[in-house]
């Protein structure tokens, strides 16, 4: 009878390395942004059926911008997240909360009481939750 070696997902994996290591953990929460973009920028050039080459060519960059937003290690800044919104129509919604507090979306009524500018063929809310 041979024995089956245990399964182990993703997220114990990632909880027990987080544990064992405050530099691994202080670095993946750090890079959270990069690969929340790097997830989007992947799911819709496969949706679109692109290579990395068409669509930096519909960012309006090169092949290796598009490689390094999706190796997902560093964040992009402001300006880059409006340009690939625009560009894609992606949209990205961020949530920042102070560490004591457990972040939430801003929901569709509050957002609408607050500001919303357009901003290179974007709209970008800015909210404060009371």
């Amino acid at each position: 009878m041979t024995v089956q070696p245990k399964t182990v997902s993703h997220e114990t994996l990632l909880a027990e390395e987080m544990a064992r290591d405050p530099a691994f953990r202080e670095e993946w929460e750090r890079t959270a942004l990069a690969r929340l973009v790097a997830v989007q920028l992947i799911k819709y050039r496969a949706a679109n059926k692109l290579s990395q080459r068409a669509l930096a060519e519909r960012l309006g960059k090169k092949q290796p911008y598009v490689a390094r937003l999706e190796a997902g290690d560093t964040n992009p800044d402001f300006e880059t997240l409006v340009n690939i919104s625009r560009a894609l129509g992606i949209e990205f919604v961020i949530d920042i909360a102070p560490a004591a507090k457990t972040p939430r979306l801003v929901p569709q009524e509050v957002a609408a009481e607050h500001a919303t500018k357009r901003r290179s063929g974007v709209s970008v809310v800015v909210a404060a939750a009371g």
